[in-house]
């Protein structure tokens, strides 16, 4: 079963499901996309148990292209306006970098439905495609985290300005959606935002291109009737949310699996999990109403499960890549890098499946001339599906042996057999006479063959300073190998 189907439920799932032959997104990014969209559409009405919003905050986080972050947003704007496009065209913003502002956007909207006959309407959905750039402004304002916090909350929030006044919104119910690169979460996410409690409130889930379609392929259509009728019923009237018995029972199971979790990996990593299981809660409802129903079941749970574990996932490897951009951790070489993944996958993994393990640490371009130099690695074109273009399949392969031509005469195999090596003979020598602050120097540049007639070994010697010979008897013949000595 793969990683979508354990999460997907209901007419949602269906929706997803239909669309994804006709799209290159990656289906959990989809996923992704439509909890959080329409989980802020009913917010209004749909509430838990403990009059908490059922608002889930999603990001893909995936490398610029290759991870189709916007083609998955596409998908999910294509299979949800049908349904409510009308709340997504007037409630849709983006760039909110303040804590100030954040409040000044939700009071608008409570302000502009203030007095009629369905009462206040408060939603509002952020939907950052740039998310990096946000967060760079939104480090200059130091109440921004503690407002974002309590939006997902679903406490009041306030701010008071010279000509506002104080501007207070007791019910927030913001959603929220963004994209992301992976190298940009190591840059921009920092660990003080994770212990604060801001970023246990998303969902990240690492997301890539699921295929490659021909370029003049048209999305199909897809029947989201359902949808739209269960949306509709779902901001009818208030609905609450309740767990049946077994789901109960299930959903207690998960909370304590999260906890002993939590209690095995270090502090920053535990941070990003201390409300997944608020989380489950959330994403079951949300499916829950999409069934029309207000009572959860625990196949709504599971999947509820399947969808935060993945993302707990996510969280595990952005962090820790993090931690090696940060220099905290020894890097391996790209070749190590490579075949660890292939050896992970049985000695062969198509470059999609390299380019996602490895994420930010390696690029097409790199991974292309890393194996090429590689010779226990193969490259190989093979078509994996009816459509698209031939995958780039990477394998592991016994390398050739290689042929080391030995020279005519090695020094060190002679030696080993016993033979005494004959004496180098010089074959050129010249005497070279300078002179520097009124000293006089000589130095002597000589070339040697090991044997006469034999190969030269070492190439030139270098030119070395000679001592002066003692005035004595004649001197012995030395041998010149030993100045180099």
């Amino acid at each position: 079963m793969s990683a979508f189907e354990s999460m997907k439920f209901g007419p949602l799932g269906d929706a997803v499901e239909a669309a994804m032959p006709t799209s290159e997104a990656d289906p959990i990014g989809v996923w992704a996309g439509c909890l959080s969209l329409f989980s802020s559409a009913i917010s209004r009405a749909v509430r838990l148990e403990s009059g908490r919003p059922v608002v889930v905050w999603t990001v893909l986080a995936g490398r610029s292209s290759a991870g189709g972050k916007g083609t998955a947003l596409a998908t999910t704007m294509r299979l949800l306006q049908p349904a409510i496009g009308g709340f997504l065209s007037t409630r849709t913003r983006e760039g909110v970098s303040s804590g100030p502002s954040l409040v000044d956007m939700l009071n608008k909207f409570e302000l502009e439905t203030a007095g009629q006959p369905d009462g206040i309407d408060g939603r509002a959905l952020l939907l950052e495609e740039e998310w990096a750039e946000v967060l760079k402004l939104q480090r200059r304002c130091p109440r921004f985290s503690t407002l974002f916090r309590k939006a997902w909350d679903g406490k009041t929030i306030s701010n008071r300005t010279k000509k506002e006044g104080l501007q207070a919104v007791a019910r927030p119910l913001l959603g929220f959606h963004a994209h992301i690169t992976p190298g940009e979460w190591a840059a921009y996410v920092s660990a003080k935002e994770a212990l604060g409690g801001s970023l246990n409130r998303l969902l990240p889930v690492l997301v890539e291109r699921s295929k490659m379609l021909a370029h003049n392929q048209k999305p199909g259509s897809v029947d989201v009737r359902v949808l739209r009728d269960a949306y509709e019923w779902a901001v009818r009237e208030t609905r609450i949310m309740e767990f049946e018995r077994p789901a109960g029972e299930r959903y207690d199971e998960i909370r304590a699996l999260v906890e002993d979790r939590m209690a095995e990996l270090p502090e920053l990593l535990a941070s990003y999990m201390e409300r997944a299981a608020e989380q489950v809660y959330r994403i079951a409802a949300v499916l829950t109403a999409t069934t029309k129903r207000t009572k959860i079941t625990r196949k709504a749970v599971d999947a509820a499960w399947a969808f935060v574990q993945y993302s707990m996932h996510s969280v595990e490897k952005l962090v820790k890549e993090a931690t090696d951009q940060g220099g905290r951790q020894l890097m391996k070489s790209t070749e190590d890098l490579v075949r660890e993944v292939l050896a992970r996958y049985d000695g062969e993994a198509t470059s999609t499946m390299i380019l996602r393990t490895l994420g930010t640490k390696v690029t097409a371009a790199s991974l292309k001339e890393t194996t090429d130099a590689m010779p226990d690695v193969e490259v190989v074109k093979r078509r994996l599906h009816a459509r698209g273009a031939p995958a780039t399949v990477y394998r592991l392969v016994e390398p050739e042996p290689v042929e080391v031509e030995q020279p005519d005469s090695v020094l060190t195999p002679i030696v080993a057999q016993g033979v005494k090596p004959p004496v180098p003979v010089p074959i050129k020598a010249k005497k070279v006479e300078s002179k520097k602050a009124g000293k006089s120097k000589k130095a002597v540049e000589a070339k040697f063959s090991v044997v006469p007639g034999g190969r030269p070994v070492g190439g030139p010697a270098p030119t070395r300073k000679v001592p002066p010979k003692p005035k004595t008897a004649a001197t012995k013949s030395v041998n010149p190998f030993l100045s180099l000595l």
